[in-house]
């Protein structure tokens, strides 16, 4: 079981990811801006993995995940959860610090193959 941290504004998308991660027996924590997702990060709050949605107010998501990778380097992932989907939004997300990139609408499927794809493996 993992330890992961969803960053989103919209309650009802926050809902249906707390939902599908607990239904794959993750441990799921959920914050609606990125100055909470950064509080709990510079406190010292361990996550196994990051969900950010990207269009947050006031603190978005590029300058979280650039704030976190400055904080944490490599030792957490992060993964982009947007709608952004247009040509260089993508390397956008990317050198902003985040690892990966899932668009919305989210399908579980999908969700799983990035879940597996990089949180820690049993051992490491």
């Amino acid at each position: 079981m993992a330890k992961l941290l969803v960053v989103e504004d919209n309650i009802v998308n926050q809902k249906l990811m707390r939902k599908i991660l607990e239904s794959l027996n993750h441990n799921v924590f959920c914050v609606t801006t990125g100055e909470e997702g950064w509080a709990l990060i510079s406190s010292g709050t361990t996550f196994d993995l990051i969900l950010l949605d990207m269009h947050l107010p006031k603190m978005d998501g590029f300058e979280l995940a650039k704030r976190i990778k400055n904080f944490l380097g490599d030792r957490i992932k992060i993964i982009a959860v947007t709608a952004m989907a247009m040509s260089g939004d993508k390397e956008k997300i990317l050198s902003a610090g985040c690892d990966d990139y899932i668009s919305k609408p989210i399908f579980i499927n999908e969700l799983k193959d990035i879940l597996e794809k990089h949180l820690p493996k049993e051992g490491d």
